[in-house]
């Protein structure tokens, strides 16, 4: 897992730090997107391979609508911060639709002045660079706890899908699905369909726990709380850990671009909402303890469960 040791955040010096310090820890749920990869795997023949960021073959997967939407919420989010006082560090999944989107803020806080913290060279395993540093020209870092790299099967993960029988409609054959998927996809789509959310998020934010007893390699929006949202938790207290240490001048804002999936059990038990593209989740921790955190999101600010 990257760390953000890895970040130069030499940028001040620890004597001249003020005690009134404002570092910020902010999850951006990718903007509207395409899912190439994902309706790739599920329209080939191997319809439930496991999908892999190293198979992705392109560097942009935003719809127009989305490419729109993710500047003018790059946008409003740089209203709140100023280039004098704030230095940016960004992160992201490795996903295309995350890096692209996490480009596309970078190229509005450089317009804007700020200054960015470029991480430190890294080894590029065998022939495959990231496309978190690829697409941001080496100044955005992958995170494996930003990413969906606990997806099994792409076919089961399309069960929540609204309005839409993914094996019945968009898999060119069924006969590539394994015996044991159909005959369940049946009792899953049940679920959805007789109480649909209208949504792949609201249905899996719903619905995750009971799909998962019928698909366990399905992972319901609990587990992936328990796994993935607190690995990010964990990650930010050794941040806020390292920033101290450095003692930087300036605030560090660290900008990590993600999906929904992490988030959506944390944002129903505290605020009954799912997680919208280029909404912002901000977090800080408690500076009394190193340990506490706050979460500001959907206009309120809760504790995150230690």
């Amino acid at each position: 897992m990257a760390k953000f040791e890895n970040a130069n955040l030499e940028t001040g010096n620890a004597q001249k730090r003020s005690d009134d310090h404002q570092d910020e820890f902010f999850a951006t749920r990718h903007s509207l997107a395409e899912y190439k990869l994902n309706e790739s795997i599920i329209r080939s023949d191997y319809p439930e391979a496991r999908p892999s960021a190293d198979k992705q073959w392109f560097n942009s997967d935003l719809t127009p609508e989305g490419l729109k939407l993710a500047q003018e919420k790059a946008k409003e989010f740089f209203n709140r911060l100023d280039p004098a006082k704030d230095a940016l560090f960004f992160v992201s999944s490795d996903l295309v639709r995350a890096a692209e989107t996490a480009k596309i803020y970078l190229d509005e806080a450089r317009a804007r002045g700020f200054e960015i913290i470029k991480p430190r060279e890294k080894a590029v395993a065998g022939n495959y660079r990231d496309k978190a540093e690829e697409i941001g020209e080496g100044n955005i870092r992958k995170i494996d706890s930003l990413t969906l790299d606990h997806l099994e099967n792409m076919l089961q993960e399309f069960v929540f899908a609204s309005n839409r029988d993914i094996l019945k409609e968009v898999v060119k054959d069924t006969a590539t699905v394994s015996g044991e998927t159909r005959q369940k996809w049946r009792e899953a789509r049940q679920i959805i369909e007789a109480d649909d959310k209208g949504s792949w998020g609201n249905n899996y934010a719903a619905h995750s726990a009971e799909i998962e007893k019928i698909f366990p390699a399905v992972k319901s929006a609990k587990a992936a709380y328990d796994t993935k949202f607190k690995d990010m938790m964990r990650l930010i207290r050794f941040g806020q850990q390292k920033i101290n240490e450095q003692g930087p001048e300036k605030n560090i804002k660290v900008l990590a671009f993600s999906h929904e999936n992490s988030f959506l059990h944390f944002l129903q038990e505290n605020f009954g909402e799912t997680m919208k593209n280029c909404e912002s989740i901000s977090f800080k921790v408690d500076p009394a303890d190193g340990q506490g955190i706050s979460a500001t999101a959907k206009g309120r600010t809760v504790e995150v469960e230690k």
